[in-house]
């Protein structure tokens, strides 16, 4: 927090620290279990990133870290919930056409859960279609990053794609194999599940 605080008395002066006072503030945004807390840390670490925007408008950091600090804010504030749901569209476009590479595939990545978890039209933005389109480019910009595969099954399965769902889980498991005294059971679940697969793949 003091680093936090030490970095945002510079905020204006510099987008770097500017960038690096808001990315404090979202981690602290994380922590703890109180709520109100919470809400307030992300507040304050948006308006850090909306300066840092404004010092680097071509930064697909800076406008990763908006839409992500709005996203807490979001989160720990219910009824600004829906209200803020364009914002971080908007920002998370932005940063997928500046920096697609930002946080292994961030933009991408946040535009799938986006649409993965919004309400669907007329309330929101919620489409699975679109979530998967936008987990499969993170997978391009990072496939080695875990939570972008998980991602794309998770919105594989709400998309009703259960086959595709299943090749990419089998992709997962196989990037993590467990311990090797439970290997054996691991190929073993391994290839019930590619059973699993191609059943779902007939079916579909």
């Amino acid at each position: 927090m003091d680093q936090a605080r030490k970095w945002a008395s510079s905020a204006g002066e510099k987008g770097s620290l500017t960038l690096r006072a808001a990315n404090c503030y979202a981690f602290l945004a994380r922590q703890g279990e109180d709520r109100s807390l919470r809400l307030a840390r992300a507040v304050e670490g948006r308006r850090l990133a909306e300066t840092a925007k404004a010092l680097l408008p071509k930064s697909g950091q800076a406008h990763y870290l908006y839409a992500y600090l709005t996203g807490l804010e979001a989160e720990n504030n219910s009824l600004r919930g829906l209200e803020l749901v364009p914002v971080i569209e908007r920002e998370a476009l932005l940063a997928a056409d500046l920096d697609p590479g930002v946080d292994h595939g961030g933009p991408h990545r946040m535009l799938g859960e986006l649409y993965l978890r919004a309400p669907p039209f007329p309330l929101s933005i919620g489409d699975p279609a679109r979530a998967v389109e936008h987990y499969r480019q993170a997978v391009e910009q990072a496939p080695g990053f875990m939570e972008n595969r998980l991602g794309l099954v998770e919105g594989l399965l709400a998309d009703e794609q259960t086959g595709q769902a299943c090749v990419e889980l089998r992709k997962v498991l196989i990037e993590i194999p467990p311990e090797s005294k439970l290997l054996s059971l691991w190929k073993r679940a391994l290839e019930l599940l590619k059973r699993v697969c191609d059943v779902a793949e007939t079916a579909q």
